[in-house]
């Protein structure tokens, strides 16, 4: 986005610069995201990528009314 419009009240703006990521998606229990998040870093290291841990990392949530059963997305930052 280059511009922000009609930003609702008590709420902020915030840009995050353009990234590279490794993305992986998780679609099952709530606890088990963690095994997703191993899952994706041991990909990115067989892969020879680099995690930016200083960088943003995103979470795109697509379901999570259901704590057993939640559809997310999670992006790594990588070089």
């Amino acid at each position: 986005m280059d511009e922000y419009d009609e930003i609702p009240s008590g709420m902020v703006t915030l840009t995050i610069p353009p990234q590279t990521y490794a993305v992986i998606r998780h679609q099952g229990p709530n606890d088990k995201i963690r095994d997703s998040y191993q899952t994706l870093h041991k990909w990115i290291v067989e892969n020879n990528n680099i995690r930016l841990t200083n960088k943003w990392h995103l979470e795109k949530y697509h379901e999570w009314n259901d704590l057993e059963n939640i559809d997310i997305e999670l992006f790594d930052t990588i070089e």
